[in-house]
Formats: structure tokens, sequence, C-alpha cells
């Protein structure tokens, strides 16, 4: 456990840091997107009540924690059969889009979120998401968070033929960024995301938000908030 403070410096520091506390410097730093460029999950939660509640229906904060960082598709298979619902997998989702979308005006950047992007960009690091969620989701959101040319390379769920925690989406954004998986970290907040990274051989940095327990995150570094890796962050794990 790592503690003190990180003083002022250059963007180059940003690039430090991470070598400091990883032992290695990166190429590529891939981000997931809900939880951690912006705390979406309370919508993502509220939107899914409401679908579910009109079929009488409920789910658990404990049952929501198991279904963050899949796709929406596994999370739809999971609950037509949990709740017996009798509508399509594609009918469910776009009524969760529809519930969703007009809430997503209300999102912000997630503390230390910009800055630290700029501290990468800065320092020559190519950077990524890889996100489980739709794609108008997705470019809804980094639009709404003005980070919609921040990143090189942007890959979702439906990208792919596994979704987290399978590997492929970090792959193919590795890929894409033209970068070895080896020269890569990854920035999470759900134990399935984290375990794709790890099985695509990353580097992984876990955000810790109030939808996962501290002891269900596995990483090589655990961080209570995004500032932490900034050249102006207050360090703490």
């Amino acid at each position: 456990m790592l503690t003190g403070d990180a003083g002022p410096g250059s963007p180059r520091e940003g690039r430090l840091r991470l070598a400091e506390v990883l032992g290695f410097a990166p190429t590529a730093v891939i981000f997931d997107m809900d939880g951690v460029l912006a705390d979406t999950e309370p919508f993502n939660e509220r939107a899914l009540g409401v679908v579910l509640a009109r079929r009488g229906a409920s789910l658990s904060r404990i049952e929501y924690r198991r279904l963050v960082g899949q796709s929406n598709e596994a999370s739809w298979v999971w609950m037509i059969e949990h709740f017996g619902l009798t509508e399509s997998l594609v009918d469910l989702g776009h009524e969760y889009e529809r519930e969703l979308l007009p809430q997503l005006t209300e999102v912000v950047p997630s503390p230390g979120a910009i800055e630290l992007i700029h501290d990468l960009r800065s320092s020559g690091i190519r950077l990524a998401v890889a996100s489980s969620s739709p794609r108008v989701i997705v470019d809804t959101i980094l639009g709404r968070l003005g980070m919609t040319h921040a990143f090189a390379v942007v890959v979702t769920g439906k990208e792919v033929a596994a979704g987290k925690p399978a590997p492929d989406i970090f792959r193919l954004a590795a890929q894409r960024l033209g970068v070895e998986p080896a020269a890569c970290v990854v920035i999470e907040d759900s134990p399935h995301g984290l375990e794709g990274a790890r099985r695509a051989g990353m580097r992984t940095i876990a955000l810790k938000t109030a939808y996962q327990r501290r002891d269900s995150l596995r990483a090589d570094l655990i961080v209570d908030s995004l500032e932490w890796l900034t050249d102006s962050g207050e360090r703490r794990t």
C-alpha cells in the first residue's frame, strides 16, 4: 500500500508514475467506460429497474453487481432466464436504451478522468476505450463527457465474439492501437473486466466504486480515484 502526497510535475510524470507502481512503462492505456470514465452505474441501474418493474421484477444490488462489466446481451440472457421474461433479448435491450439515453444528459466525468487522459496523451501514450455497452450508449456518453476525440480507438461489446470476462475486446483494442497486449494497462472497475484484461495478458488497475467490494477486485493496483494517477493527485490505494 502506497501513502503520502504526489507533488506537482510535468505531464511526463503521469507515465513515470505508472512505471513506478506497475514496474514498467506502458505504451497504451485501455479504459473501461461505465464506472471508470464516468459514474454511469446509477443511471444504468435505474433504467434497468424501470424495464424490469414493468414486468413485476426487480434486481437486488448484489444481483446487479454480478452483471456489471458484462455485455448487455449476456446480462439480458441471464435476466430472461432468471425472471422468466417472454420478450426477446433485442426488444428488451432497445427498451433499456430508450430509458437510459435521456438520463445521460446528467453524466459528468469521474474525478481525475480528464486530467489523467491529458497527462497520458501528453506523454505519448496511446489510448483506447473497451466498453461492453452498445455503440449508441458509448458514443452518447463520450460526447457528453467531451471525450469523443480523446481516444485513438473505441471498441464496443458487439464487435467481438465473446464479451468480458473473455479477453477478446481488449485484444481487439490493442490490435487496433498497433501495440502488443503486454505493453498495455487496462483501467477497469469490475471483476469481469479485470479478468478479461488479465486473460489478454495486460496489466490492470482497478478503480474502486460503490458497486464493487475491494476484496472482489484482483488487479496489479487498486485505487479509490483516478485522481491518484494524475500529476496533481493524492496517492492512495
